[in-house]
């Protein structure tokens, strides 16, 4: 079969989601049935011998083939292979032919499997990591009188509970294992935000797997100073666990200089044109980065290739396919310790609209990234423009880790992370979580926490062990540790005022939980009302007072968007300035090209630029101006406007740098700015302005917000960046190279 024919026959068998059809995928069952059909009767080597793409990241598939394997299971149809797994020797066949199964053969047959059957072979295959010696102590602390304490006595049950406890000798990613990611996120990179909310995860027992900070500043000054502080946690408390501050490969590779770093992180893809967008590296390159770090966390999600125009033709299920494929190659070419997280409904709406899709597609990637030998994660999450609400989506939850027994889930304080701004595992689910499914933390943090007093032996999470109080319990140790020589009871009153001020500013911590680890109804009134100011805010509509107050000169113009649904649910309608509304915008070139064009859009959450133009612009132009730069005097404001139409503006007026101010979008409970700068120029000095210009020219400035990054900062930040620019003449990914 033509690569081409193959192509269209992958993506027409494909479950309905939304992300497919920009890629030539169908709504008709009918279309979508005989394509499985076909798909059903390919032999596994005519698929290894068809190239889909020909890029690096399908080189590097081939080389991390096992020959022999490969021709063993070449002359398998893709319903033969789903006979093998679904049978009783399929799990031990998995282990034994996987290095010879391609990453696109494993995309068909979980094409042509139902939900059902996705459950069986999930449940049925598991990848556990090597039980490493312990890099950290983890015996008891060094003295009794900072244990904390909780005010009660054990109940004598205890140790009867631990003699027989099920969960002994339990590791990463084993059968019987299901632990977390803690998620600390800050909007600020605020060091307090930070540890309490660890100290809060680890009181419900989470954390087993890895402690991942996405930072809000991606400067390598930022990265050293939070993994500074993550490697501070892990060694005072001796966590056997892992840690990591998620900036790209190139940037961590950078603070790996200055401080140590623990886990190599990078965002994968399917192919070399996405990888390039996201890190400006081939597989090669990252390869090469991955090499100097003691382990490895990479993170995938169905629909990143699609939404940014670098699917090359292939659907959302095959491309995740070979992004698995790429973390197998540098697993086995570099011998380390790697896990992978599946970032599932990150994106939005125009890759997955309801929780049946999202549903399917967890149990897909779970299941192709066990049989390419990977220990895998999920992140089960929605956004706020989804219009998921947070009850379906914690039940969604519920049926997924039921269903796909995946390693682990995220855990943040709260349903809603308090930076990116999506809907996604709270600390106090896990517990109810790991009861459901019978499963356990990993033996070595669990032992770890019973000798902090965090969790009873059996691993479970007494209440009078939850809330502010063990919170602050642990922040008493934590401090100890670091040499802290205040008395147990004041360093437990800090924290405790510390956890206070944070609940002030909308934090979910402190609070602990009702009857079977339900949220209490202030925690429940919380996230209801941060989702009704989302979906308020993504339906806001700019304020011409306060575009004119920040933007005295400026002309208002739209996208091709015709409404707001059409902008919410097709994205791309919103990248492009309609036509009479481009005329205007070129009619306003001078003899002299503005070397900073700025544009102004409302993004996702207008009510963030209402906010917010007003202490940013101002101080900006003056700044620019400072500095010698030319800023276009008149500003474009865009109504329904995305990252993109930004660049359209920078064609249309062929600027050296466009500084776009745009709302991202809503979820945190703050209405929050951003800016994407972007250099419009390429090494010859040619404009490289148009709709398809790759995000990764772009260097983003986000969290904007009095609570966030304070517009104060910001300008200066920006400031800063954008006379970089003009020196480096380049911006995005390549600015730092």
């Amino acid at each position: 079969m033509a690569a081409a024919d193959l192509r269209r026959t992958f993506v027409l068998a494909s479950e309905l989601k939304e992300g497919d059809l920009l890629v030539g995928g169908t709504r008709d069952d009918r279309v979508r049935q005989e394509a499985k059909r076909s798909l059903a009767a390919v032999r596994l080597g005519e698929i290894s011998a068809t190239a889909l793409v020909d890029d690096g990241v399908s080189d590097a598939l081939d080389r991390s083939l096992n020959a022999e394997s490969l021709a063993e299971v070449s002359a398998l149809t893709v319903a033969r292979l789903k006979q093998i797994l679904l049978s009783p020797a399929g799990a031990d066949w998995a282990r034994r032919y996987r290095d010879g199964l391609r990453s696109e053969a494993i995309a068909a047959v979980v094409k042509v499997m139902t939900d059902t059957e996705l459950s069986s072979v999930a449940r049925a295959i598991f990848n556990p990591l090597p039980d490493e010696p312990a890099r950290l102590n983890s015996s008891r602390l060094r003295s009794a009188a900072i244990r904390p304490s909780f005010g009660e006595a054990r109940p004598s049950a205890f140790g009867a509970e631990a003699a027989g406890w099920s969960g002994e000798g339990t590791t990463v990613g084993s059968p019987r294992h299901f632990g977390s990611r803690i998620q600390p996120n800050s909007p600020g990179d605020d060091e307090d935000d930070i540890l309490l909310s660890i100290l809060e995860g680890l009181t419900y027992g989470c954390g087993d797997v890895i402690i991942g900070l996405n930072p809000a500043s991606d400067d390598v000054e930022t990265i050293v100073r939070l993994e500074d502080l993550l490697r501070s946690v892990v060694e005072r408390l001796r966590l056997p666990t892992r840690y990591c501050v998620l900036s790209d490969i190139v940037k961590q590779s950078r603070a790996r200089a200055r401080t140590p770093v623990d886990v190599g992180f990078q965002s994968l893809a399917g192919t070399s044109r996405a990888l390039a967008g996201m890190v400006g590296l081939d597989v090669d390159g990252v390869l090469d980065l991955a090499r100097g770090f003691p382990g490895c966390y990479f993170e995938t999600g169905q629909g990143s290739a699609v939404t940014n125009s670098a699917a090359e033709g292939v659907d959302m299920v095959t491309l995740e396919a070979r992004a698995y494929g790429v973390a197998r190659h540098i697993r086995r070419q570099t011998g380390r310790w790697t896990i992978v997280n599946d970032v599932a409904g990150f994106i939005g709406p125009e890759v997955f609209r309801t929780t049946e899709q999202l549903q399917r597609a967890c149990l897909e990637d779970v299941v192709m990234a066990k049989l390419h030998g990977l220990t895998m994660g999920l992140d089960v999450c929605a956004t706020f423009h989804m219009g998921i609400e947070p009850e379906a989506l914690q039940q969604t939850t519920r049926r997924i880790v039921e269903l796909a027994a995946p390693a682990y889930l995220m855990a943040v304080a709260g349903n809603s992370d308090p930076m990116l701004g999506y809907l996604t595992t709270s600390f106090r689910e896990h517990p109810q979580l790991r009861r459901q499914s019978g499963r356990h933390i990993t033996t070595a943090m669990r032992k770890r926490l019973v000798a902090l007093d965090v969790v009873a032996p059996d691993g479970e999470v007494p209440p009078a062990r939850t809330g502010a109080q063990a919170t602050a319990s642990l922040y008493a140790v934590y401090m100890k540790e670091g040499g802290d020589r205040r008395s147990i009871d004041t360093l437990r009153e800090e924290g405790a005022s510390k956890i206070e001020r944070l609940r002030a500013r909308g934090y979910d911590l402190g609070y602990g939980h009702e009857a079977g680890y339900a949220a209490p109804p202030v925690v429940v009134a919380r996230t209801r009302a941060i989702y009704a100011q989302a979906r308020h805010a993504l339906y806001a509509a700019l304020d011409a007072g306060a575009v004119r107050a920040a933007s005295p000169h400026h002309l208002r113009v739209g996208t091709t968007s015709r409404d707001r649904e059409e902008y919410l649910a097709h994205p791309r309608s919103g990248e492009l300035i309609r036509e009479d509304d481009a005329e205007r915008i070129v009619a306003l070139r001078a003899s002299r090209l503005p070397q900073v064009q700025v544009v102004i859009s409302d993004g996702l959450n207008a009510s963030a630029v209402n906010e917010n133009l007003r202490e940013v612009l101002p101080p900006l132009r003056k700044e620019l101006a400072a500095a010698g730069i030319h800023v276009g005097e008149i500003d474009v404001v865009i109504q329904n406007g995305r990252v993109r139409a930004g660049y359209h503006v920078g064609a249309l007026l062929d600027a050296g740098v466009v500084v776009h101010l745009i709302g991202e979008r809503p979820g945190t409970g703050l209405d929050t700015l951003s800016a994407y700068l972007t250099y419009g120029r390429d090494r010859a000095g040619q404009s490289r302005w148009g709709p398809d210009l790759d995000h990764a020219a772009t260097t983003a400035v986000c969290g904007i917000h009095r609570q966030g990054k304070p517009p104060s900062v910001a300008t200066e930040e920006i400031a800063r960046l954008v006379r970089r620019m003009f020196e480096r003449r380049r911006s995005g990914v390549a600015l730092d190279s």
